[in-house]
């Protein structure tokens, strides 16, 4: 009777495999994790400065002041600007004449029946957002307006999560730096001084 062989692998083998699979576990895994931080950390800058635009571009179009402002609650059936804040935002004309002046009345509050164009909820996890101001307004012109009896309009936004200013290569930082120019214009930043520079503006620590 013929003897029949069995093939398969050897215990030596079989250690050699699992080792060459952490290794290669061990190098992939991190960088997979940065990969993922750096597209949240992105997508988040983004959506603001999505919503920047469009209150700017609503504002010439409507030919009425229109707000982004920090909200606490932004995906509520009825939210309003400031709370307890952390990177959600909300988009809407503000146009509502609340003195009878026959005039919007730019507020950067929502009020009465004031359309509400954009609800963005905050990033969660370890992202954090600070700003030197809760509202970026907009004239009917697109430049940046200031609201009545409240502080200027913000000029700078930092969003950081927990790698804080890291460098990821060439200088560039982990965090991003949304600014806004008195015309209006937003811009992002991810070099590591602007980041620094932007941490002392909004007074918190990346």
């Amino acid at each position: 009777m013929d003897r029949q062989t069995q093939s398969g692998f050897t215990l030596w083998e079989l250690l050699i495999s699992i080792s060459v699979m952490g290794i290669v576990l061990g190098l992939g895994v991190p960088n997979f994790l940065e990969f993922l931080r750096n597209n949240t950390m992105a997508a988040n800058a983004n959506e603001l400065v999505t919503g920047i635009y469009l209150a700017r571009s609503e504002a010439v179009k409507r030919q009425a002041p229109v707000t982004l402002c920090a909200s606490a609650n932004p995906t509520a059936a009825n939210p309003v600007c400031g709370g307890a804040v952390n990177g959600g935002f909300i988009v809407f004309v503000d146009d509502n004449d609340t003195n009878g002046d026959g005039q919007p009345d730019g507020d950067a509050i929502v009020n009465g029946a004031e359309q509400i164009l954009v609800q963005q909820d905050e990033p969660g996890g370890t992202m954090n957002v600070f700003a030197d101001s809760l509202y970026i307004s907009y004239a009917p012109t697109g430049f940046v307006r200031n609201a009545p009896a409240l502080p200027p309009s913000a000029t700078t936004v930092l969003y950081c999560d927990e790698r804080g200013n890291k460098d990821t290569g060439g200088g560039q930082s982990s965090a991003r730096v949304i600014t806004i120019a008195p015309t209006g214009r937003p811009q992002m930043l991810r070099n590591l001084a602007d980041v620094a520079n932007a941490a002392g503006v909004v007074g918190a620590a990346c």
